[in-house]
């Protein structure tokens, strides 16, 4: 055949020849070099990075007969020539996508065992080696990690993670990189010229970013080029060949989206896909040049983080002045969700000129309600987590000044009187507002307890013992509204001391339910206590204190905590008919002295009801 595909014609003879993978050659020719070849190399990577081609270079070196001082193939000794055509005895290509079964690795390890005929080593070259089967892993297996001394194993494959770990453990690994697109470019311009071509600096761009780092896919685009163009190598012709859109129509097509133009938007995509540009194609091309776009615009048109060529940087910082940096991420962000819907959508033109709309139209802009809702958020954000700055005192002192002092004192008046009637969480909660409003309004006024005295030490961090105990009624009740067990349990413990800010809390040896259940609640327990003692406080939950000082601290509370829980109690029933234990102990005589049944309903919330007895002889009698 006269012709020759020019990725063949120009494969590489020699290390020299290799573009890219600097280690991997290095690695190979020190080997050489130290006669320290190993029975088994695994050469993996992407497609069309140079693996076949690397492991035919290496047979030459270790078959020839004329081999240069620093171990190049010198290509001209019968053997060199015979693996370069093909048709070497010494050098057996194998395709393990279609002699993947276990009866071609029986047959191989058979041939195995016979000398070279013309070299010094019979290399084998396995390409695709994940298609084998698990049989024909298994098989190989052995012969690979025992080969005859004059054997070299080559297995190349794009896909190492289906390697089973047992033949990967017996290989020299090499891992293939994708080529840069400097070294794609100097390989194209190379072949051009020897094929007697010119080829402009922006198509060879061009060229070099659609192979996408595989020199193979590079070389073979540019045979395409060189047949499509008649030799004419100009970035408009290429780009016309390979169908991509124009860059002066996507730089149109982002001014439309930025400055809301959705009409001009549509028009200039509908116009694309008349010309039978595809959707995930157009989508693909822009978030690539948005990309380029943002990388210049972050980093400069010197940063040499894209290896464009001067022109074409200078036309992308152009196009990047008209764009902010959230423009330009918004775009590829919507584009690239675009092209997930894609994949299950039914009518993905539909999907594409929603996303247009999207980004063109006016609503999506800075002043929509997104952008409101964000600026809300975090003024509440802010204004809840900075209570005693400035402004927030401004807003006060106008508000005091509008409504005035009096006036707050009345609101808080009227919800005190309207909770004694009904005291509804919802009321509850306005009242503390209140209360807590006029704090803020009128900070000097000193804090007032329900006993009607002023207690100048709350909130300031003098707690007492004593404070804590003539609030631990209500501290119970407060529980009780969130979680009655809780509250049960934590009645079996009394406040026994107070250091600074830890208050403990002690319950006898004999209460350990009690105790591991308050602890288990700990954290509920502790905000409940800061709220009521308005104070930052710490709990200390202990077991086993002494019997005096909780027999002591019982007999103080006892009358206290059963009046606050009775009337908590009456208040959450609202019109229920409750029995409080003084009432039960007068209606119930068989059950006065039974303490265990009267601990029992408190606990669980019960109602200890009457039996008729009567009723249930009739039932008997029946």
């Amino acid at each position: 055949m006269s012709f020759l595909s020019l990725y063949r014609k120009y494969r590489p003879e020699n290390f020299n020849d290799l573009i890219g993978q600097d280690q991997v050659k290095q690695t190979l020719k020190n080997a050489l070099k130290n006669d320290r070849v190993a029975h088994a190399y695994l050469f993996a990577g992407p497609r069309g990075t140079g693996k076949t081609s690397t492991a035919k270079v290496f047979a030459k070196s270790l078959n020839c007969a004329n081999p240069s001082p620093n171990f190049e193939p010198c290509g001209e000794c019968n053997s060199c020539q015979r693996i370069e055509k093909g048709n070497s005895l010494d050098v057996i290509e194998i395709d393990a996508a279609s002699n993947r079964g276990i009866d071609e690795i029986r047959e191989l390890r058979e041939k195995v065992k016979f000398y070279p005929g013309e070299g010094k080593y019979k290399v084998y070259i396995i390409d695709e080696v994940h298609m084998l089967t698990k049989g024909a892993f298994n098989a190989l297996l052995k012969t690979l990690e025992e080969p005859p001394e004059s054997v070299v194993f080559i297995l190349a494959t794009t896909e190492p993670h289906e390697v089973i770990t047992t033949i990967m453990s017996r290989c020299q690994r090499f891992d293939f990189t994708l080529l840069t697109l400097n070294n794609l470019k100097q390989r194209l311009e190379y072949i051009a010229a020897s094929e007697g071509y010119e080829i402009e600096k922006e198509a060879l761009d061009i060229l070099a970013r659609s192979a996408r780092g595989g020199m193979r896919d590079a070389i073979s685009l540019l045979d395409q080029a060189i047949s499509f163009s008649d030799g004419q190598l100009s970035a408009e012709k290429i780009t016309r060949m390979l169908g991509r859109i124009n860059k002066t129509d996507l730089k149109q097509f982002l001014v439309h989206l930025s400055k809301k133009q959705s009409q001009q938007a549509l028009e200039l995509l509908n116009k694309q896909l008349e010309s039978g540009l595809g959707i995930e194609r157009f989508s693909d091309e822009l978030i690539e040049y948005c990309r380029e776009l943002l990388l210049i615009k972050e980093c400069g048109i010197d940063s040499g983080i894209l290896e464009y060529s001067r022109s074409y940087l200078e036309e992308i910082a152009s196009a990047a002045a008209n764009l902010s940096t959230k423009e330009i991420t918004q775009i590829i962000d919507e584009f690239a969700s675009l092209k997930e819907k894609l994949r299950s959508s039914a009518r993905p033109r539909l999907q594409l000129e929603i996303s247009v709309i999207k980004l063109s139209s006016r609503e999506s802009s800075g002043s929509g309600l997104e952008a409101r809702l964000s600026e809300i958020e975090f003024k509440l954000n802010n204004l809840l987590t900075n209570k005693d700055n400035s402004n927030f005192k401004k807003e006060l002192t106008a508000k005091k000044s509008e409504l005035g002092s009096a006036a707050v004192d009345d609101n808080i008046q009227k919800n005190k009187e309207e909770s004694t009637n009904d005291s509804s969480d919802q009321q509850k909660a306005q009242i503390e507002e209140d209360s807590q409003s006029k704090k803020e309004i009128e900070p000097k006024t000193p804090a007032v307890k329900e006993n009607g005295k002023s207690d100048s030490s709350a909130g300031t961090g003098n707690l007492s013992l004593e404070q804590v105990k003539d609030n631990w009624g209500r501290v119970l009740n407060e529980i009780r509204q969130l979680d009655v067990s809780v509250q049960a349990l934590l009645r079996e413990g009394e406040p026994l001391a107070v250091d600074k800010k830890t208050v403990t809390v002690a319950f006898p040896e004999t209460k350990k339910f009690h105790y591991k259940g308050a602890v288990s609640n700990k954290a509920l327990i502790s905000r409940v206590l800061r709220n009521v003692l308005n104070e930052a406080v710490e709990l200390e939950l202990q077991l086993g204190a002494k019997k005096k000082e909780l027999n002591e601290a019982k007999t103080n509370q006892a009358k206290k905590n059963d009046a606050d829980i009775v009337e908590d109690s009456s208040n959450s029933q609202n019109n229920k008919k409750t029995k409080t234990p003084a009432s039960k102990s007068k209606e119930n005589d068989n059950f006065a002295g039974d303490l265990d049944i009267e601990n029992l309903a408190r606990i669980f919330s019960g109602e200890i009801i009457e039996v008729d007895q009567s009723i249930l002889e009739n039932r008997g009698g029946k």
